[in-house]
C-alpha cells in the first residue's frame, strides 16, 4: 500500500479549504485567500513526503505542525524573526497584538467586515489547523469519517454568523472532497473482504461490491430524507437578530417583513444584525444613492422621533424638481423587483422626482417623508442625480417647510455647551455653510472617532464621574458609536452654525452581484441633510467610511483625495472623482464603472476568477493520475528489447489496471492460474474469455519457449479483457480505475524516489572525483 496516499492527501486539502469559503460572504475583501492556500498546500505537501519515508504519524504531525508555523511566519510575522528566518517570542507577541486587533474587528463591525491585516491572520491560522486536523486524521490515522467532525465545526463558524441561509455552492465542494476521503477509505476496505463472486440463484455471477453499494444507497437515502424531514417538524427557536436594533422585524423575531424603527436611541448599542435580504433592485447608474424610508426632526433626551403624518396624495406619483434649474442633474431610474420592507413604509431614493406603484397612491408628509397603504413587492423610481457646483451651495434663498416652526434649528440636551467648543475647534467662524459642512464631516470621518455598535461608558475627562444622563457628551468624550451618533452630532453641530438640518433613515446601497443591488436588514443607516436653497436637502456622510462608504463628492473637501483626512479651510484644488473598481460599502469609491468593464465572457470570467481557478486546479489535479499511468505503460513498451519484454509489459500492465477495479490474481500464481482466477473475477465470457486465454499462452510462450519462437502482439487482446473487465463494475469502481489508476501512483512515485535519491547520486559522483 502506498503510505504516502497522495489521492486522499489531495482530497483533505481540498476539502479543509473549500470548507472555509463562506468566510467570502463576511469580509468585505478575499486577501485572506491567498496566504490561506499557501498554508494548506504547504501542510498538505509536507504531509506526503513525510509519510512516503515514516510510519509514525507523530512524526508526521510533528512536521506539518513545524512546517506550518514556519510557512504562517513567515508570511505575516517579517520583521519579527530571528535572523528572518525563524521564530520567537518577539513572534508570538506579534501575532498576540494581531490577533487581538481582529477580535475587536469582529465584535465591533457588521457583515461586511474589514479585512484587516489581524484579520487575514486569524484566518490563515484556523483554516490551518483545520487542515492539519484533517489531514491527521483523515489521511494518517485512516479516520476520514471522524475527521468530518472538524470539517463541518469549521463550516458552522461562517455559515452561522452570515445571518442566513448559504447558498448551496458553499456547501457541495467541502461534503463533495469529504465523500471522497470516506469513498476511497470505504472502497479500500470493501476490497479486503476478498474477490470471490458469489453465484445466485439464476445460476449468474455478480461483483460483490454491487450489493454494499446497493445497502450504502439505501442508508445514504435514509440520512437524507431524515435531513430534509426532521427540520421541518422540529419547532425553530426564535432568533435575535435587529432585537432593539436601527431597524426590527414585523414580529421581532428577524423573519418575514422589515419595518425600520422610527425612534431612535442614542444610548443604546446594537446587538447582531440580520443579514435577511429587503429590497432587491437594478438601477441605470455605477453609484446608487441611500434609499431613504424617514425623516426625523424631533431631537428629546437623546432621541430621534417624528410626529408627522402622511396626509397628501402624490399626484401620479410625480414630485417638482428641487432647487434650482440651473444645478446640474440627471435621471436616475431604480427598479426594485422584490421589496419586504412593510407598509406603511417604503424606501425611495432622493431627491424623488416619480414613482410608479402600479395604481396605488404614495402619500407625503409634511417634512417630504413618504408613505404608502400597503406593502408593494415591486415598483420602479426616479431620482435627480445632482452634480452641483461651490456656488450652488450658497445659504441665501426660501427656507424649507417647518422652518418656521424651528423644527430644523432646535438644539437640545446637556452636550450642547461640549459640542459648541468641538466646532468652533473645528470650523473658522467666516467659514460658510459649505465650508463648515466639509469641515464637520472631515472631522467625524478622520481617525479621532471609531466606528463600533457597543457603545462604551465614559468617563468626564475632569470630574471623573461616569457621564450617563447625556448620550450626545457620552459620544463626544468616547468618540465612539454607529450611525445614529455620528449623524446626531453632525445635525446638531450644523444646527450650532445656524444651517437648517434634520436626521434621515433608511439603507445603504446594499450589495452588488448578478447585475443588481440586495439591501439587507443590517445595512439599515441613518444620515443627515442639510438645506441648501438651490439644491434643497442634501445628504452629508459623517459616519466613518469603513460603514457607510465613500461620502458624496460635493462633500468633500477639495484639497483631500481621502475624505478621512486633517480638514483644511484654505483648500482651493478639486477633489478627486472616487474610484470606479469600488464596492459601495468601501471607503473610498463608488461602485463600478459600467463604461469601462469588460465585454460579457470575461466580465463573468473576472468576476468568478477564484471558481474558475478551483475548477481547473481540479481538472488537473485529476489528470496527474491518469497522465503518469499512460506515461508508465507507454515507457514500458518503448523500453522493451523484444517481442517477449513487450509480452511481458502489456500482461503487467493489464494486471495493474484489472487490480485497480479490485481483481488480483492470488501471489506467486502462474500465468495459467492467474488466468483462471481472473476469468472467474472478471465474469469474463465469449470473445474476452478467449481473448484472456490468447494472453495467458502468449505469456507462457514469452517465458519459456526458445528464443527464436515467434510471440505474437497481445495489445488487443489486452484492451478486449480490459472492457470487459470494466464494464461489469459499477460506475464508482469505474471513475476510481480512471482517476486514480495505480500505474500512475508508482509513476509518481518513482518520480518521487529518483527526486530523492538525486542528492545521494551527486553527493557520491563527488566523493568519487
Amino acid at each position: 500500500m502506498n503510505r504516502a496516499r497522495p489521492v486522499e492527501t489531495l482530497l483533505a486539502a481540498l476539502a479543509s479549504f473549500t470548507v472555509a469559503l463562506p468566510l467570502l460572504t463576511l469580509f468585505d475583501s478575499n486577501a485572506w485567500v491567498r496566504p490561506t492556500l499557501v498554508v494548506v498546500a504547504t501542510i498538505a505537501v509536507v504531509g506526503l513526503v513525510l509519510r512516503s519515508v515514516t510510519a509514525s504519524a507523530l512524526r508526521v504531525f510533528a512536521g506539518q505542525l513545524v512546517a506550518a508555523t514556519l510557512v504562517v511566519s513567515w508570511l505575516h510575522g517579517r520583521g519579527h524573526l530571528y535572523y528572518g528566518v525563524l521564530p520567537g517570542p518577539d513572534t508570538m507577541r506579534t501575532f498576540g497584538i494581531l490577533l487581538g486587533e481582529a477580535q475587536q474587528t469582529v465584535m465591533a463591525f457588521s457583515v461586511p467586515v474589514p479585512t484587516e491585516r489581524g484579520v487575514i491572520v486569524g484566518i490563515t491560522m484556523l483554516v490551518g489547523l483545520t487542515a492539519l486536523a484533517t489531514d491527521a486524521i483523515a489521511v494518517t490515522l485512516r479516520l476520514p469519517a471522524l475527521s468530518g467532525l472538524g470539517l463541518l465545526t469549521a463550516y458552522l463558524v461562517s455559515a452561522t454568523n452570515s445571518g442566513e441561509g448559504l447558498s448551496w455552492k458553499y456547501f457541495v465542494l467541502p461534503i463533495a472532497f469529504w465523500l471522497g476521503l470516506v469513498a476511497s477509505q470505504g472502497i479500500t476496505s470493501v476490497r479486503r473482504w476478498g474477490t470471490a463472486v458469489p453465484r445466485t440463484a439464476d445460476g449468474e455471477d455478480h461483483d460483490p461490491v454491487l450489493g454494499v453499494a446497493g445497502t450504502a444507497r439505501l442508508l445514504g437515502a435514509g440520512a437524507l430524507a431524515l435531513a430534509v424531514v426532521v427540520p421541518a417538524v422540529v419547532p425553530h427557536l426564535p432568533t435575535t437578530y435587529l432585537a432593539e436594533g436601527l431597524g426590527r422585524t414585523e414580529n421581532g423575531t428577524g423573519g418575514g417583513s422589515v419595518r425600520l424603527n422610527t425612534t431612535l436611541d442614542l444610548r443604546r448599542s446594537l446587538e447582531s444584525q440580520s443579514q435577511q435580504p429587503v429590497i432587491d433592485y437594478k438601477t441605470s447608474t455605477s453609484t446608487p444613492v441611500p434609499l431613504r424610508v424617514a425623516i426625523l426632526t424631533d431631537y428629546r433626551n437623546g432621541e430621534w422621533s417624528t410626529g408627522f403624518d402622511a396626509n397628501r396624495v402624490v399626484t401620479n406619483g410625480v414630485e417638482p424638481a428641487v432647487g434650482s434649474p440651473d444645478v446640474k442633474r440627471t435621471d436616475v431610474k431604480v427598479e426594485v423587483t422584490e421589496n419586504r420592507l412593510e407598509a406603511p413604509q417604503i424606501a425611495l431614493p432622493t431627491p424623488l422626482r416619480s414613482v410608479d406603484l402600479d395604481g396605488a397612491p404614495l402619500r407625503r408628509n409634511f417634512v417630504g417623508g413618504y408613505e404608502v397603504d400597503r406593502t408593494r413587492g415591486d415598483y420602479s423610481a426616479t431620482y435627480s442625480e445632482l452634480a452641483p457646483e461651490e456656488s450652488d451651495f450658497s445659504g441665501n434663498g426660501p427656507e424649507p417647510a417647518g422652518s418656521e416652526q424651528g423644527l430644523y434649528t432646535e438644539l437640545g440636551g446637556e452636550g450642547i455647551l461640549r459640542l459648541s467648543e468641538l466646532v468652533d475647534s473645528v470650523v473658522p467662524s467666516d467659514a460658510t455653510p459649505l465650508e463648515t459642512a466639509r469641515l464637520l464631516q472631515a472631522h467625524f470621518r478622520s481617525s479621532q472617532y471609531t466606528y463600533s455598535l457597543q457603545l462604551p461608558t465614559p468617563t468626564d475627562p475632569v470630574s471623573g464621574r461616569t457621564m450617563m444622563s447625556d448620550p450626545l457628551s457620552n459620544f463626544l468624550v468616547s468618540r465612539t458609536g454607529y450611525c445614529v451618533q455620528f449623524a446626531s452630532a453632525f445635525v446638531m453641530a450644523a444646527r450650532l452654525k445656524g444651517i437648517p438640518a434634520r436626521m434621515a433613515i433608511g439603507f445603504l446601497p446594499g450589495t452588488f452581484a448578478n447585475g443588481g443591488y440586495t439591501v439587507r436588514a443590517a445595512d439599515a443607516h441613518a444620515w443627515p441633510e442639510l438645506w441648501f436653497p438651490d439644491l434643497g436637502w442634501t445628504r452629508f456622510e459623517p459616519t466613518p467610511g469603513v460603514r457607510a462608504g465613500a461620502a458624496p463628492v460635493y462633500s468633500l473637501i477639495p484639497s483631500q483625495a481621502d475624505p478621512t483626512a486633517s480638514p483644511s479651510a484654505s483648500a482651493t484644488t478639486s477633489a478627486p472623482a472616487p474610484t470606479a473598481s469600488e464596492r459601495p460599502d468601501s471607503d473610498q469609491g463608488a461602485v463600478r464603472d459600467t463604461t469601462s468593464s469588460l465585454p460579457g465572457p470575461l466580465s463573468w470570467a473576472r468576476d468568478n476568477l477564484l471558481t474558475i481557478g478551483i475548477v481547473l486546479g481540479i481538472i488537473l489535479s485529476l489528470l496527474l493520475l491518469p497522465v503518469a499511468a499512460w506515461v508508465r505503460r507507454r515507457r514500458m513498451r518503448l523500453d522493451a528489447r523484444d517481442d517477449a519484454e513487450r509480452v511481458e509489459a502489456e500482461w503487467a500492465s493489464l494486471i495493474s489496471r484489472l487490480g485497480d477495479i479490485g481483481i488480483a490474481p492470488p501471489a506467486g500464481s502462474t500465468p495459467g492460474q492467474a488466468g483462471a482466477r481472473l476469468t472467474h473475477d472478471a465474469i469474463l465470457t465469449g470473445d474476452s474469455k478467449a481473448a484472456m486465454g490468447r494472453i495467458v499462452d502468449t505469456v507462457e510462450r514469452a517465458r519459456y519457449a526458445p528464443p527464436s519462437t515467434p510471440i505474437d502482439d497481445v495489445g488487443e487482446d489486452a484492451k478486449a479483457v480490459w472492457k470487459a473487465a470494466v464494464s461489469a463494475r459499477q460506475r464508482g469502481d469505474r471513475a476510481r480505475a480512471y482517476l486514480v489508476p495505480g500505474d500512475g501512483v508508482q509513476q509518481w512515485n518513482d518520480v518521487k524516489d529518483a527526486a530523492l535519491d538525486w542528492p545521494r547520486q551527486a553527493w557520491a559522483r563527488l566523493r568519487r572525483r
